[in-house]
């Protein structure tokens, strides 16, 4: 785990200034600013703008060109080069800051168990893993915007102070007034970007419909016009809500920029009638309150964008909280790859899928499986049979009993290990579009069942990527099972495999490639619904409302019949 993993602070639910810094405290650590040469070619940049100020009241008051001028030119030469490094390491801290975050919110994701992912809403996870870690890492900039700022003011307040006491009191005045302005309008400003976040989660899981959903939208024109409703609907509630949010931020930078108008003004007009003083005396009162003025509307337009990334940071840390939660504590890599098992024994499985009156509830489940079997499972809809499968494979931790491998308990420790004995197709398979974690004898093995399973024709093998994916979803089954044969791992699973294929795959299927994976020792555990294949199998185990009905045993495994191709 790296370092900026380590240090994460978790969200806090008291108060917006406590967000804020949980946000400054989250920045600064992931973007290591206090180690970074950037601080100090910020500080240097402001330090030496300060000096500009102080050198140009100087020049003024000189005759030639001594040593003001030299000042005022090496000030200037600094002040350059400073903001220069500046900006370019702050945007190198921007992407440390999104790669890290990334990086991190991957690995939970990756590690995160089974109620997580088929509950959890997925268009947040899309938003806090893209806009909303932008928002957040660009907030660097105008913290290191702010920092520099806030030295240039430190030291030209009391500097104008030394020059004109009523020029330097308005000045503090007019901060005053930007500052009360900005608190004024944050709080409503922010409360829109938090709500405009969600509805971009939402906007993002109206566009997974879209793209997902694709064939059941163009077959009902109703539903196709209700999901474009809805997605226009949230389309311009994000953009209302951000409109909104940034018309209160604009009308704190109004009046930030109107009190220093407002500040120029009194320097111009009032302070020779408070003070009287000379030419020279304004003309470096006037010239310290222009080259801060800068300096302050920045850092009042840095405000608001702080405020954004803190909407941000607060779905992240929501989002993160989640993961956090669903941890399966998987290591981060496996010390033991097991390739062989004797038995696998589930003794009183139980499991609870949902909450309230919906819950769906498995179990006991008593089931012992051996190398070579195959063993089909039936049931009707809702009878329990992915579930089950689920907790099998452990991808699923089961509520209550235990799962024995060749006799010993499984743990939370050791369950990844023990999911390396499987391979499968689910029904909610995945295909990617390269062969990740394929060795280069795999991938040949899997060219070859490409071949075998009649796609050679439609899709090929070239340096680990899939040529296409344009394939039927019969041929994308077969393909995503020609993945898991490639594997040859000690168990297959399979969850209605044949649901979707011709006769003649279907008997291919059957008659060829499970009695072929049986013989080779494979535990074949498979979902189906063809009844008249039932006698191809060795157990036929039943299933309803979450109960095992019958585990029937059809022939004595290692009678099988010959293979006939």
């Amino acid at each position: 785990m790296d370092a900026t993993s380590q240090h994460a602070p978790r969200p806090v639910r008291f108060g917006f200034l406590s967000r804020r810094v949980q946000l400054l405290r989250f920045l600064l650590v992931s973007s290591g600013l206090v180690r970074d040469p950037v601080l100090y070619s910020t500080i240097t940049g402001s330090l030496s703008r300060a000096g500009l100020i102080y050198a140009i009241n100087q020049t003024a008051q000189s005759v030639g060109l001594g040593w003001p001028a030299a000042l005022l030119t090496a000030c200037a030469i600094v002040f350059i080069v400073s903001i220069y490094i500046s900006r370019v390491r702050a945007h190198i801290m921007i992407n440390r800051i999104q790669t890290a975050m990334r990086r991190r919110m991957t690995r939970m994701l990756l590690r995160a168990d089974i109620d997580f992912l088929l509950s959890r809403d997925h268009g947040q996870v899309y938003s806090a893993m893209t806009r909303e870690t932008e928002e957040t890492s660009g907030a660097v900039i105008n913290i290191i915007e702010a920092i520099e700022a806030l030295i240039v003011v430190c030291i030209a307040v009391p500097y104008l102070f030394w020059i004109s006491w009523s020029a330097g009191l308005a000045t503090l005045i007019a901060i005053a007034v930007g500052t009360t302005g900005f608190i004024l309008l944050d709080l409503p400003a922010r409360g829109l970007m938090v709500r405009s976040t969600r509805a971009m989660a939402e906007f993002c899981n109206r566009v997974d419909d879209m793209l997902g959903g694709w064939k059941e939208l163009r077959l009902r024109d109703t539903r196709r016009q209700a999901v474009e409703g809805e997605t226009l609907r949230m389309i311009d509630e994000v953009a209302n809500m951000r409109i909104r949010a940034e018309r209160l931020y604009s009308g704190s930078s109004v009046v930030a920029q109107s009190s220093m108008i407002l500040l120029l003004c009194f320097v111009v007009m009032l302070v020779p009638l408070l003070q009287g003083g000379t030419t020279e005396t304004m003309f470096q009162v006037l010239t310290v309150v222009l080259l801060t003025s800068g300096p302050i509307e920045l850092l009042f337009n840095a405000l608001p964008r702080i405020a954004r990334a803190e909407a941000s940071h607060a779905k992240i840390m929501e989002v993160e909280e989640a993961l956090q939660a669903a941890q399966t504590n998987r290591p981060l890599e496996l010390l033991n790859h097991p390739t062989s098992f004797s038995s696998i024994e589930l003794r009183g499985i139980t499991a609870r899928v949902g909450a309230g009156e919906e819950a769906f509830e498995l179990g006991p489940v008593d089931l012992t499986f051996r190398p070579g079997e195959t063993v089909f499972i039936c049931g009707g809809n809702g009878s329990g049979k992915t579930t089950l499968l689920s907790i099998i494979s452990g991808l699923r931790w089961p509520d209550g009993g235990e799962v024995l491998l060749d006799g010993a308990p499984l743990t939370r420790e050791n369950v990844a290990e023990f999911r390396e004995l499987f391979t499968g197709v689910f029904s909610g398979f995945h295909l990617f579009d390269r062969t990740f974690g394929l060795s280069a004898e795999e991938q040949q093995e899997l060219e070859r069942r490409i071949t075998e399973l009649n796609l050679s024709d439609r899709v090929g093998l070239h340096e680990g990527r899939f040529s296409s994916l344009s394939l039927s979803s019969g041929q994308k089954r077969r393909l995503a099972l020609a993945v898991a044969l490639a594997e040859q791992r000690p168990i297959i699973i399979l969850d209605e495999f044949a649901a979707d294929q011709d006769p003649e795959n279907r008997a291919f299927f059957y008659d060829v490639l499970v009695p072929e994976m049986a013989a080779t020792g494979q535990l074949v555990i498979a979902v189906t619904h063809d009844d008249h294949q039932f006698a191809k199998c060795d157990r036929l185990i039943k299933m309803a409302a979450g109960r095992i009905v019958s585990d029937e045993v059809m022939r004595p495994s290692g009678k099988r019949q010959t293979a006939q191709v």
